[in-house]
């Protein structure tokens, strides 16, 4: 990893480029089972990981140092946000480090005798030590964090352009006012002027990786699932404020899209959504605010 995650994501926020670093943590990958989880609402909490339902064998992501070996009778830690079970923490270039968990008990014991391990290396077999999406089959829950940003890093940005996301729909787009009123966007002409947060309807399989909102061209305010910021023990998603799971995710089938100030006059809403190879949809709304 010769460039830093800051270069990586600037360039590909950017250029729009197709840059890795990272390959993927498991043997035989199957894309089309993988869990794009990461930043979705998870027991009240972001989740930090990629999950891979069905996966039999992890596999280093890169080059780099075992640094530490977990086993599911310690505690994990406070870095991290969801249960281990045993789990090895590789260390790469740049601050990075993946962690890649439920592994099964006889692999984790392996580990502890390694210290340096290379790209696409064998690290064991994948089990039930740990939280899993599928109790049936088990699955890997990866992560990747950077320990100097304190941030964790959500780990497509890193990895090949396999995968093909579901559409995005931008519907169910409500605006909620200061008092805690909501409005469906697509019925409503008018209302007062003054602050709106926006939010849209859930999907099950997928949410988007980057959304803006603009009102009359001028954005006001753009929400980026590259990363989750953790700080203070919390993890947060990063727009205009530092947003909690429960101030993202204020129920079951709703997201948050942005906060606006809606002027007096008529005025022309616009959301952007894009998926993480940059698919995008807009939706417009005229509104007048009085």
């Amino acid at each position: 990893m010769k460039k830093s995650f800051y270069c990586v994501a600037i360039l590909f926020a950017f250029l729009g480029q197709t840059l890795f670093s990272f390959g993927w943590p498991v043997k035989n990958l199957d894309t089309e089972k993988m869990v794009p989880s990461f930043a979705r609402n998870r027991k009240g909490k972001f989740n930090v990981s990629l999950t891979f339902p069905n996966a039999q064998k992890a596999v280093a992501a890169d080059n780099g140092k075992i640094i530490a070996v977990i086993t599911e009778h310690q505690n994990d830690g406070d870095w991290f946000e969801s249960p281990l079970g045993n789990a090895a923490i590789i260390s790469h270039n740049d601050d990075l480090i993946s962690i890649y968990t439920n592994l099964d008990a006889q692999s984790a014991l392996n580990l502890q005798d390694k210290f340096q391990v290379s790209d696409g290396q064998e690290l064991g077999d994948i089990a039930f030590s740990a939280w899993t999406e599928n109790p049936q089959s088990g699955s890997m829950e990866f992560q990747i964090a950077d320990t100097k940003g304190n941030t964790y890093i959500n780990p497509l940005i890193l990895m090949p352009r396999s995968i093909k996301p579901n559409r995005i729909y931008l519907d169910g787009v409500t605006i909620e006012n200061q008092f805690g009123r909501a409005y469906t966007l697509a019925t409503l002409r008018s209302v007062p002027a003054g602050p709106y947060t926006l939010y849209k309807k859930r999907q099950a399989n997928i949410s988007p990786h980057r959304s803006k909102v603009y009102v009359n061209g001028t954005e006001l305010e753009k929400i980026s699932k590259e990363v989750l910021k953790w700080q203070d023990g919390k993890i947060f998603i990063v727009g205009n404020k530092n947003y909690t799971s429960e101030r993202f995710y204020p129920s079951d089938d709703t997201e948050l899209l942005g906060h606006i100030l809606l002027p007096h006059g008529v005025n022309t809403i616009t959301i952007t959504a894009s998926d993480i190879l940059e698919n995008s949809v807009t939706a417009n709304f005229m509104i007048s605010g009085y």
